[in-house]
């Protein structure tokens, strides 16, 4: 079935008209979703796993490390979410670590990538102790 020309003449009118008014009224909407993206602060819990790197070979840790981090982060909704997306694992290298012996993380907010406007409000643990220990040599089960 076919639409009749006047019909079609009025729905492209209608599409078309008053084209001004239609982006002025896109370009408000916009603008009043990034404001309120853009300034809502909000608080996010985030708990990362952590991960030790460059254990030296030969020592093992006294106890074992917390399964994981948690922060909390202010900021804009939007920026905050930026930063849940970006981090997903808390990083610590035990390189040049005194062995045996320990190691004090006391900047763990460091390790986290953050866009301009996110803060670090708290951190838990907010210091974390790694006792490092000479693994002892097992020898095999034949030897006597």
């Amino acid at each position: 079935m076919k639409m009749p020309p006047s019909r079609i003449k009025r729905a492209k009118e209608f599409i078309a008209g008053n084209m001004r008014l239609k982006l002025l009224s896109l370009s408000l909407a916009i603008c009043i979703w990034s404001f309120l993206a853009f300034s809502r602060e909000i608080r996010y819990d985030l708990t990362l796993p952590l991960e030790l790197r460059n254990i030296p070979v030969g020592y093992s840790l006294a106890a074992k490390p917390p399964r994981g981090i948690n922060f909390t982060l202010s900021g804009p909704s939007i920026m905050v979410e930026a930063a849940r997306r970006s981090n997903s694992t808390v990083i610590l290298t035990l390189r040049g670590a005194s062995v045996p012996g320990r190691t004090t993380f006391s900047t763990l907010e460091k390790t986290l990538k953050l866009p301009e406007g996110v803060k670090v409000i708290r951190t838990s643990p907010s210091l974390l102790t790694l006792d490092l220990i000479k693994t002892p040599i097992q020898q095999p089960e034949g030897d006597q």
